[in-house]
């Protein structure tokens, strides 16, 4: 099967090995996606013409009907801008802005700091209507394209970050920023640490949780240690109070002291991320140009816990359920001993993603890979797929 983009952006997605469990995962007349999320799997499934009927399942049901939205073309010609406001007011309601529109596809944050959703709203307009207006207010002469941005990029940022500075921030805070901007930092430093370190102490968590909680390896000792000690960024002093209640507002701590920081990191202004996870949308549509309307048409999507699924005879039952020891598990939202009782007691093969499990479960395939949520990671993470019953052993495969 042809490597393809699978599923819905989400976060945690199995769109990048969905097609290697569908392998490893035998016939049936029923395939049944409990933990569906953003359904990469249960797409690849539908793609191999290896199952009759599919029935996928989520907690969230707005997910698996997002996917169907999408198959049916609704968001063929979605072009439409989403700010900040929009986000806030708009992602509890709609699955497509809460998916699409979220930093990381996490369904929390909106995906765009503060500093950097200006520059991303010119780069929409010019790249989806042709209207290059905003890029003309930061004194920019650019199509928007990915070419002329990579090209011009020191040029860009220079006159952006101006623009910026001037217009956003206001003149009389220029100088006194850039002057005072590293003493400052100095001398909150520690108290912002210890700030940090008390909240996370107040939530019961480790350093550890913390970084998984980000998906990133090792960052959170830069936020609670002293060496080499740095204040979060508000993407992930974001993620990080939703797992720590005693953080309060970004604004109200940090203030403007991560400005001059934030606007000399632009280093992709040429990514438009918001478009690519569009485009995968959009491109579920071609489910229903493949002669595939059958199988769509026995696509079943069900909204709840995943004990209350009818699995009927002949079912082949995948689980990508929230890993033990991730932001999941730490807001003490799911059972995981009792899931393992669940699937032991099956009369039916149970598939299940996690690092690890129970020592009752066979292991049957793994693949390690670098964690898609930290750039900076060098260590990587092994997925593995476990089967609740005992059968020969399919091999390891491992890639970067």
């Amino acid at each position: 099967m042809a490597k393809i983009t699978l599923g819905l952006p989400y976060k945690g997605s199995k769109n990048r090995i969905a097609q290697k469990l569908l392998d490893v995962m035998p016939s049936g007349s029923v395939f049944v996606d409990l933990f569906c999320g953003g359904c990469a799997v249960t797409h690849a499934a539908i793609i191999t013409g290896k199952y009759k009927r599919f029935i996928c399942n989520d907690i969230d049901g707005a997910m698996p009907r997002l996917f169907l939205d999408c198959i049916n073309g609704k968001y063929k010609d979605e072009k439409r801008w989403i700010s900040r406001e929009d986000f806030e007011r708009m992602k509890n309601d709609d699955a497509y802005i809460r998916s699409v529109w979220s930093f990381g596809n996490n369904g929390v944050g909106y995906m765009y700091s503060k500093e950097v959703e200006p520059w991303k709203k010119a780069l929409h307009y010019a790249r989806s209507f042709g209207d290059f207006s905003l890029l003309r207010e930061f004194g920019i002469d650019s199509d928007g394209s990915r070419a002329d941005i990579i090209k011009h990029h020191d040029e860009y940022k220079k006159k952006y970050v101006a623009w910026y500075v001037e217009n956003v921030i206001g003149k009389q805070y220029r100088e006194e920023l850039e002057k005072d901007l590293e003493g400052k930092i100095a001398e909150q430093s520690e108290e912002l640490r210890l700030y940090l370190v008390k909240a996370r102490d107040d939530a019961g968590l480790t350093s550890s949780d913390v970084d998984r909680l980000l998906g990133t390896n090792g960052m959170a000792g830069h936020y609670f240690g002293k060496s080499q000690w740095e204040f979060p960024t508000r993407e992930a002093y974001e993620i990080m109070r939703s797992a720590m209640p005693s953080l309060v507002d970004y604004d109200e701590v940090y203030g403007y002291a991560d400005l001059l920081q934030s606007l000399e990191s632009l280093e992709r202004l040429e990514s438009l991320e918001r478009l690519q996870s569009l485009e995968r949308l959009q491109s579920l549509e071609s489910l229903q140009s493949l002669q595939r309307l059958e199988r769509l048409q026995s696509l079943e999507v069900h909204s709840g816990d995943y004990l209350a699924v009818d699995i009927p005879a002949g079912a082949v039952v995948y689980c990508d359920i929230p890993y033990r020891g991730t932001s999941e598990y730490v807001a003490g939202a799911f059972d995981h001993d009792a899931f393992y009782e669940w699937a032991l007691s099956r009369p039916f093969p149970v598939y299940v993603s996690e690092y690890s499990m129970p020592s009752e479960f066979t292991e049957v395939w793994s693949v390690s890979h670098r964690s898609i949520f930290s750039i900076s990671a060098k260590k990587g993470v092994t997925e593995r797929l476990f089967c609740n019953r005992a059968q020969a052993r399919l091999g390891q495969l491992s890639f970067l």
